[in-house]
């Protein structure tokens, strides 16, 4: 199956689904974690079924076939002009289709010799499972001293100025657009602030926070936002991995998803 023709199916397999669904993009990769996370997301119980669904995302695609995995907070659309041209910042009434449906409507838009491919490609993709584990390793006393220490760098990184080395010209771009504001985060926070949590839904709000967004959005698309904060925030979680490898080595040989 060509590349446009996968593009193809999916605008129309979107369409099938629901007219109302966040921004049915193609199902896409998760960003690279970082080298802290990569140790943490392994031993997270939370994501055994994010992980599962990521594997099987990433099986089907190679066979050719799109699948959406599961993503109830919308975390894989949240972040793209799409979205925020829809539902502002997620905070809006979102009216929705479940990936099972999304999947349902792409299957539709199979021939029936394709469908029969898909259907043993997911078959295939979905045979091993990871099993959430038992315990939480953060209950665990052997790694009591690396939970301990990993919350006090948590707190500590928030305020370090090299995870925000670029919200100096994302505000200056937003500034550009007519908003006084000092990085996405306080954006959100205005549009949280201004819908009272998403309980004040009169469409001048949602106009509101839909235009933030929007504006939030490009900035950070015109300015690098993400790359560079990406770039700056791994840099800071490799000095906690050079500091604990050994630690996180034997977290993941344990507790491993």
């Amino acid at each position: 199956m060509s590349a446009l023709a996968v593009v193809t199916l999916a605008a129309g397999c979107a369409q099938a689904a629901a007219e109302a669904v966040p921004p049915a993009v193609p199902p896409v990769e998760r960003p690279a974690p970082g080298p802290l996370w990569a140790y943490l997301d392994q031993v997270d119980a939370r994501l055994a079924t994010q992980v599962n669904e990521d594997r099987t995302r990433a099986c089907v695609a190679d066979a050719g076939f799109m699948y959406w995995p599961d993503d109830p907070n919308h975390e894989l659309t949240q972040d793209t002009l799409p979205f925020a041209r829809a539902w502002g910042y997620g905070g809006l009434s979102i009216s929705t289709a479940s990936t099972a449906e999304l999947n349902a409507a792409f299957v539709r838009t199979l021939s029936e010799a394709d469908r029969e491919r898909y259907d043993t490609a997911l078959d295939a993709c979905a045979t091993a499972e990871v099993e959430e584990p038992a315990e939480s390793w953060r209950d665990d006393p052997d790694f009591a001293d690396l939970y301990a220490e990993l919350d006090s760098w948590v707190l500590a990184t928030v305020g370090d100025p090299r995870v925000h080395v670029a919200d100096a010209a994302w505000s200056a771009c937003m500034g550009d657009a007519g908003y006084d504001v000092g990085s996405p985060d306080e954006a959100e926070e205005q549009a949280a602030a201004a819908t009272r949590g998403g309980t004040l839904t009169t469409d001048e709000v949602q106009q509101a926070e839909i235009a933030l967004a929007v504006a939030d959005l490009t900035c950070r698309a015109s300015t690098g936002y993400q790359d560079t904060t990406r770039t700056a925030w791994h840099a800071v979680q490799q000095e906690f991995v050079e500091g604990h490898r050994d630690q996180l080595e034997a977290l993941v040989a344990q507790h491993g998803l």
